[in-house]
């Protein structure tokens, strides 16, 4: 099995089910979130990719403190990453992309998320 790690930084709040903002603000949050993780994946993969079926993304998000959403939330956050990832090849179609649950680790220094992507077979 092969499988690809890529680092975005935490979601913006307007990302969150959560949050209650302006549909225009949320989304410029997604694009700009959705082409970020396009980028990383991009950058992470080989030139030419074989886009693979079915692949599990493992999760581990580092927050600065210990306030920090509940595992759900951080998925449907991360909505438009996993977009992004399918944006740029790795999978065939998000449908086959399946977020694990996810760990959280506080790192007071480097807030960010990283992302394992592993082909399913």
């Amino acid at each position: 099995m092969s499988s690809i790690t890529i680092t975005i930084p935490l979601p913006e709040r307007a990302l969150s089910p959560n949050t209650r903002v302006h549909w225009s603000r949320k989304a410029k949050a997604v694009k700009r979130y959705r082409r970020l993780a396009w980028a990383a994946s991009f950058d992470a993969t080989p030139c030419t990719p074989e886009r693979w079926a079915k692949a599990s993304v493992a999760i581990v998000a580092y927050y600065p403190t210990r306030r920090h959403p509940d595992p759900d939330n951080l998925i449907a956050s991360l909505k438009a990453a996993l977009d992004g990832i399918a944006d740029a090849g790795i999978v065939s179609d998000d449908r086959g992309l399946w977020p694990l649950r996810p760990e959280i680790v506080i790192d007071r220094t480097r807030p960010r998320i990283e992302l394992t992507i592993t082909e399913e077979p």
